[in-house]
């Protein structure tokens, strides 16, 4: 299957659930997102589907904790463990995608690199250094490192 054929299949792929979700929403859905911190950078990807560059996670399935999520996405995503507790930066409510999604937002300063990261849609992951970061971050991504450095109050709205 080539890169193209895979990218747009995923870009289908969640454009169809996105109009699901609108025609037949969920009561709520809960994520869990973090940005690994290391030396001054923080570790951003960009997804095969999706323009621009974001913090790492994704959604908490049935019977797992917010945590648990975290440490399954962050070996997916980036092939990382994480080496002590995450910090928590916040709790976010999104509705964009017509239902109530909620995120919580974490800081991982301890962590070591656990093997190759092996996510297919993953297109690239990359250190940035937090004075000099990309200029085609999501907003989410950028409001969130806002927060982080102190340039912004921390919302409870992602």
């Amino acid at each position: 299957m080539s890169s193209s054929f895979k990218r747009n299949l995923l870009f289908l792929l969640k454009k169809s659930l996105t109009l699901w979700c609108k025609l037949f929403p969920a009561r709520k859905t809960v994520g869990a997102r973090a940005f690994l911190i290391k030396d001054h950078e923080v570790l951003l990807v960009k997804h095969t589907y999706m323009d621009g560059w974001y913090s790492i996670g994704g959604g908490v399935e049935k019977g797992e904790s917010p945590v648990a999520a975290l440490k399954r996405e962050l070996m997916e995503e980036v092939g990382v463990e994480l080496l002590a507790p995450p910090q928590l930066l916040g709790v976010y409510y999104n509705n964009s995608e017509g239902r109530d999604d909620y995120i919580v937002f974490y800081i991982c300063d301890k962590f070591k690199q656990a093997r190759p990261s092996q996510a297919f849609e993953i297109q690239e992951m990359k250190w940035f250094a937090l004075n000099y970061l990309p200029h085609d971050l999501s907003s989410g991504t950028s409001r969130r490192l806002q927060e982080y450095m102190g340039k912004r109050e921390v919302s409870e709205i992602w």
